[in-house]
């Protein structure tokens, strides 16, 4: 009598690219926190560089105003990498936008935005006058060591600060909860009214303007260095004319600017943005 031979058990199926699970997001940010979050760390923000001025006795010169203005941003990026710490598996700086990504399309898409920025503020402007926005030349009124200190605040510390808070943590938690279009628009928002305590009110449509095109280009590039570049380079060109050294130096100044600024995250930046 032959036996008769069992069959060979079927191999286990393995599982493919399109078998495979999705991978876990990096971070699970709840909006009321990076909300709550912002408004803590701006007002943490503030204090600090009040406290700066007090410790000199109050006495708000030059060099102390330059000072503060040099540190006043840094408590809002703690507070900000504190609380994203909170619902993220591991925060690393990729967790919060800082990636490399491909140079030449970064830079496109970043002088893209920033022309369709100026191009709508300047349209604004058309419309409703610069309500004597020009200000007043300062310069020859304050030291070097202070116009430097405060275009190093104004145009390296606190877009790398701001574009961490805003960009980096508080638009992908928005984004989670309404998609990236109303995530922009309500970040731009916070950001114009974040900036009002040390601009005129008027200016406000203009932060939101800057802020909705800097959200689209963190959306678009998956990066937050084109961001930070744009951001440091507007301000720049803002500190150059608020103190009035539109002189060479003041230029090569504005366009350092985002240069030291990326410089300084570029090494954070280990991982690269994945292409779909």
């Amino acid at each position: 009598m032959s036996a008769t031979a069992e069959p060979a058990p079927a191999p286990t199926p393995v599982a493919g690219p399109e078998h495979a699970e999705p991978a876990p997001p990096v971070a699970r940010w709840r909006p009321r926190t990076a909300v709550g979050a912002l408004v803590l760390g701006l007002a943490v923000s503030q204090a600090f560089a009040l406290a700066v001025v007090l410790l000199h006795g109050g006495r708000g010169t030059d060099e102390v105003d330059g000072a503060a203005v040099l540190v006043s941003e840094l408590p809002l990026l703690i507070v900000t990498i504190l609380f994203a710490r909170r619902g993220a598996q591991r925060l690393t700086p990729a967790t919060l936008g800082i990636r490399r990504t491909p140079f030449g399309a970064a830079l496109g898409w970043a002088l893209a935005f920033y022309v369709g920025i100026v191009a709508a503020e300047g349209l604004y402007l058309l419309l409703v006058g610069d309500g004597g926005l020009g200000g007043e030349e300062t310069a020859g009124s304050i030291s070097t060591a202070t116009a430097a200190m405060t275009i190093a605040g104004v145009a390296v510390v606190a877009p790398i600060a701001e574009e961490v808070a805003f960009r980096g943590y508080l638009f992908p938690a928005l984004t989670t909860w309404r998609g990236p279009w109303i995530a922009a628009l309500i970040t731009a928002v916070l950001f114009a009214a974040a900036h009002l305590g040390a601009y005129p009110p008027q200016i406000a449509p203009m932060m939101v303007f800057f802020g909705l095109g800097a959200c689209l280009l963190r959306w678009f590039t998956g990066s937050l260095l084109p961001c930070i570049g744009l951001h440091a380079l507007n301000n720049g060109i803002v500190a150059a004319v608020a103190l009035g050294a539109l002189g060479a130096g003041a230029i090569l100044g504005s366009l350092a600017a985002p240069i030291v600024a990326v410089l300084l995250v570029l090494p954070l930046a280990r991982e690269r943005v994945t292409q779909d």
